[in-house]
């Protein structure tokens, strides 16, 4: 009864045109959902949608306070290979929770709408069903399935919940990734941005430990990497682990430090260091895309 008056909620949204949802799971503690706002005010339809959730809730139990323990966070989706894999990680919850064996089969998921014969309307099936290649109705959840019913492998996992977890604000000064680089080193990080799947710097690409993996795979084949930050010879790979830390896995100063054991103003001072060499040694650069492509996941062409 309470998951069909949330989605009724998310619905009413839709048909006033201030919400397109792609994606959903209703849990019994959290929800998932995948959606955009029309009129560019996410946070101000879902904050509706859930205050009128909680009053009801309230009513009918004889209670009141707040329910939910945290507020509404959101963060944007702008390749498709992510879209793909939070599709997939949307519609696992429910399977992972044990609730359901089958994605489809569970009733307060968006994956029984997508291969259901028969549809509500309120929910925007478009981009799926290109995905799917537009099946018949008759087809829609054999192919649905075998698109968006496999499993997440452990890395896409992770990323989707490094993702999720990245704050919206950072706390150090230097933790605003798009404010603290230099234009060269911003153009650079564009630039290999769209080569690499389209989407923008400044939000989590891998997860720390495919990032700590693939630097300690190309390290064995060089260990000796150095490189001249302030005129004297040091270890690249010392500079380029604290940078791809920053850039790919999202990381603050503070947790680089606990997870290479290092002072934080060190962790600081190698990603200035990492900016600068970036931005003015090519060898540097080139030898860091290199890791970057094998920490980025594969697109999802199946």
């Amino acid at each position: 009864m309470d998951a069909r008056y949330f989605l009724a909620l998310l619905a009413r949204e839709v048909r006033a045109g201030r919400l397109r949802v792609y994606a959903f799971s209703i849990l019994t503690t959290h929800f998932h959902l995948l959606a955009a706002s029309p009129t560019g005010d996410i946070a101000s339809v879902m904050r509706s949608v859930i205050n009128l959730y909680v009053r009801l809730f309230n009513r009918r139990r004889r209670r009141d306070g707040s329910l939910f323990r945290g507020r509404f966070r959101s963060r944007p989706v702008r390749s498709e290979s992510y879209r793909r894999t939070l599709m997939r990680y949307i519609d696992q919850n429910a399977p992972h929770a044990r609730l359901v064996d089958v994605s489809a089969l569970y009733p307060y998921g968006s994956a029984l709408r997508y291969a259901a014969v028969r549809r509500p309307r309120w929910i925007d099936y478009g981009w799926v069903d290109e995905q799917l290649g537009n099946p018949p109705p008759e087809r829609r959840a054999e192919a649905y399935l075998a698109t968006f019913g496999r499993a997440l492998a452990p890395r896409d996992l992770a990323l989707v919940e490094a993702r999720v977890r990245n704050p919206a604000a950072l706390e150090d000064e230097l933790d605003d990734l798009l404010d603290a680089a230099p234009p060269k080193v911003m153009a650079w990080m564009i630039r290999k941005a769209a080569l690499a799947d389209q989407t923008m710097p400044g939000q989590s690409y891998a997860d720390v430990t495919t990032v700590l993996e693939a630097a300690a795979a190309a390290r064995e084949l060089e260990p000796a990497w150095s490189c001249r930050p302030a005129k004297r010879c040091v270890s690249a790979w010392a500079i380029a682990e604290v940078g791809m830390l920053r850039d790919l896995a999202a990381m603050t100063f503070q947790q680089i430090a606990q997870a290479l054991g290092l002072p934080q103003s060190s962790a600081q001072r190698r990603y200035r260091q990492h900016c600068e060499l970036m931005a003015v040694d090519g060898g540097y650069a080139r030898r860091c895309a290199s890791i970057v492509r094998s920490c980025l996941p594969r697109p999802d062409n199946s």
